[in-house]
């Protein structure tokens, strides 16, 4: 059986500890030890680097021939095309990539087929700037984003793709702010200023992501929505715990810090939640993120509150003490729990 390396590591440390434990014989340990075989190799590995390296040149040369639009410019003026024969030649260059890609997947590895898939995203995008441009509608770009997200939403179930379904979310955001930001008065949406507008969207895309596990297409990309949603939660509130809910900078630099102390604490107890939840359900991310958050807010308020006045070495032994007891006690916790002996 091939399993990736992080799962190869924990299989064969617990046929490990079962043969200490006397729960395997040796023999038995062995044999199930040789039928468990790493598929990562480090050609592998590599081959991916080299992919996502691919990925990020495309994009570069995506921004530097199409977005400044001299290059089809040219072309349009060459073949005397109009604004809608070059959407109608890229949608329809877009359908048949898809179509090639698609057909030929079981061929390529996963990495390259993520990189054909941003080729054939870049491709629709750019048919529907030139759509937005032909209906005199590219004057913001909310109308552009509001095409390029259902697509998005439709191509990447369809076509199975991480990589469309990452520029899903990311057009989702681009779109949120913009739809915000034009039905928004005085720099304030429903009375929510941007950090805090994001951070519910994020706890609406953290929704999301709960019932998208239930739903067969789209349950490849879960993860990747679970994520993003965490992600821009935290982001944002880590945000508001700066800000608050000022709709302007005048606002906010007229009043103290400590007026804004009450979202310090909210972002506190949400990551420190986030971690406790991350252990006690074995979730990585909400554990990893509500650690690596907790110690963001640790480090802004320092910056805030006690740069000019606490001694920094003092500070810093004060975070060491604090983190090497959660540490220990999280060690001793491990070491209290009984195993269960195995049942027939």
């Amino acid at each position: 059986m091939e399993v990736d390396k992080h799962d190869y590591k924990v299989i064969q440390q617990a046929i490990a500890n079962w043969e200490e434990s006397g729960l395997l014989a040796t023999d038995k340990a062995k044999e199930l030890s040789k039928s468990v075989s790493n598929g990562d190799t480090d050609r592998r590995q590599i081959a991916q680097y080299f992919f996502f390296i691919a990925l990020f040149c495309i994009l570069l040369a995506f921004g530097a021939l199409f977005l400044n639009e001299k290059l089809l410019e040219k072309i349009k003026i060459y073949f005397s095309w109009n604004d809608l024969v070059i959407s109608l030649i890229s949608m329809v260059l877009s359908l048949l990539w898809f179509l090639y890609t698609g057909s030929k997947r079981k061929n390529i590895s996963s990495g390259a087929y993520e990189v054909y898939m941003v080729l054939g995203g870049l491709s629709v995008l750019t048919s529907l700037v030139y759509l937005c441009k032909e209906l005199h509608i590219d004057k913001t770009y909310t109308a552009f984003l509001s095409l390029a997200l259902p697509a998005l939403l439709v191509l990447a179930p369809l076509m199975r793709s991480r990589a469309l379904w990452i520029g899903a979310i990311v057009a989702s955001l681009a779109w949120f702010g913009s739809i915000s930001s034009w039905l928004g008065h005085d720099n304030l949406f429903w009375g929510m200023n941007y950090p805090v507008r994001f951070t519910v969207f994020g706890l609406v895309i953290l929704g999301i992501s709960f019932f998208q596990g239930k739903i067969k297409p789209l349950e490849y990309s879960q993860k990747l929505t679970y994520m993003a949603g965490l992600l821009l939660f935290f982001t944002g509130l880590w945000a508001v715990s700066i800000f608050g809910n000022f709709n302007t900078l005048i606002g906010w630099q007229a009043v103290r810090q400590v007026n804004v102390l009450i979202y310090s604490i909210v972002f506190g107890l949400c990551s420190a939640l986030s971690f406790y939840l991350g252990i006690k359900f074995k979730d990585e991310a909400a554990r990893d993120l509500g650690v690596l958050f907790l110690i963001i807010n640790l480090y802004t308020r320092y910056f805030e509150y006690f740069w000019d006045t606490m001694n920094k070495g003092l500070f810093f032994l004060i975070l060491a003490i604090t983190f090497g007891f959660l540490g220990w006690w999280l060690e001793r916790k491990k070491k209290g729990t009984k195993k269960e002996p195995l049942t027939d």
